[in-house]
């Protein structure tokens, strides 16, 4: 019985390849959408995966530039201020002493590239 190679190529940074071993005798149109099909599926979970590395590195480089923006700011005390970054909502977190720290702490916030929403959960200390 004669047998048939069948490759699907895709390149989603990087190149995936699938083959399948085919009888001859076999229906090959349907094979040959079976492996179209695996190699889509794939394709869409290796894309799925990517855009979630994306989107992490994203997150992790507005943290990093407000938590960068609020150690250089005289009066406020970065240690005491936690950053968090989920799909561009940033979460401010902790205790400053003045009212108005807690204020210019959501200000560099929002002002960073890419933030899409600012949650203020920084408390003032009695």
């Amino acid at each position: 019985m004669k047998k048939y190679a069948i490759f699907a190529g895709i390149l989603v940074s990087g190149l995936l390849f699938l083959s399948a071993q085919i009888p001859a005798h076999a229906a090959l149109s349907d094979q040959v959408a079976k492996v179209e099909a695996y190699a889509s599926d794939a394709a869409n979970k290796v894309e799925s995966a990517a855009g979630k590395v994306e989107a992490y590195a994203a997150d992790a480089a507005i943290t990093a530039e407000i938590k960068g923006k609020i150690l250089a700011e005289k009066g406020l005390d970065s240690l005491d201020i936690k950053v968090e970054t989920t799909n561009g909502a940033v979460t401010l977190r902790g205790q400053v002493k003045h009212e108005a720290q807690a204020g210019l702490a959501e200000r560099i916030a929002r002002d960073v590239k890419g933030v899409r929403a600012v949650i203020n959960n920084i408390s003032v200390m009695p």
